[in-house]
């Protein structure tokens, strides 16, 4: 039977097993997966609970404070086909999640929240899961809210949207050499973010899914500028005691 969380677990293992193949084939710069393989493994079981217990949070809340008209969405869009409303959402979690981005890098209280995040020096589909408790809290309103609030989404195209998101989070951490032509003037490419997690240019490059938010609003930088061999991460050492501040997010 299809419904939400058998669509995200299978969607979850398809993707871990296309994106292997995909480094293994067309990698871009050299990885020790070994070196980061505990600290990521961490990382992703955290993540796993973090996600739930933040959506469970906002879910709840969201239902017990939102008056009844906003729950059942916004007329107009109600009457959308689903594939569309997926689209739409999508569209508008991404504008929103640019700008809560782009926050994390200018305000220092936001920035704590996102600095484990960027404490990653070597990119490949596993990274990505690395986020403090509070960086998943924040980014969990707008990908949680919105789909019930604006597009009042069914369980089943609510686990669709995720599945995509899930999709973004590999394709953007991959560590693999594509080009995928005119497309980069919408859509980020592995490249593109790995701009964004170099020392030297992590307040650039902001955007999650598309790159015209970058481009339209003046943070674009160009990865054919930047090295493959950029340096990643902070730049500095984490002890274990700054590392479970950043694991909460403070």
């Amino acid at each position: 039977m299809f419904n939400s969380e058998n669509i995200q677990t299978a969607a979850f293992f398809a993707l871990v097993l296309v994106f292997e193949v995909l480094e293994r084939v067309r990698p871009a710069r050299e990885v020790d997966r070994w070196k980061d393989l505990k600290i990521d493994v961490f990382s992703f079981a955290l993540a796993i609970v973090m996600n739930r217990l933040s959506n469970y949070m906002i879910i709840s809340f969201v239902n017990a404070t939102a008056p009844a008209w906003m729950l059942g969405g916004w007329r107009a869009l109600q009457g959308l086909p689903g594939a569309v409303r997926i689209v739409i959402a999508i569209f508008l979690v991404d504008f929103m999640i640019y700008w809560i981005h782009r926050a994390q890098h200018r305000f220092d209280p936001l920035w704590r929240t996102h600095a484990w995040h960027h404490s990653i020096e070597q990119l490949y589909w596993f990274s990505g899961f690395r986020t403090s408790f509070l960086h998943s809290f924040i980014y969990n309103i707008p990908q949680a809210a919105v789909p019930i609030l604006v597009f009042n989404l069914s369980p089943l195209e609510a686990g669709i949207g995720y599945s995509i998101g899930l999709l973004i989070q590999f394709w953007e951490h991959t560590n693999i050499n594509v080009n995928i032509g005119p497309l980069k003037y919408l859509l980020i490419t592995p490249a593109y973010h790995r701009v964004h997690h170099s020392t030297a240019h992590s307040r650039t490059n902001f955007g999650t899914t598309f790159s015209l938010w970058d481009r339209t609003f003046g943070t674009y930088h160009d990865p054919e500028l930047v090295p493959v061999t950029a340096p990643l991460g902070l730049g500095e050492p984490i002890d274990k005691k700054k590392m479970a501040r950043m694991l909460v997010g403070v």
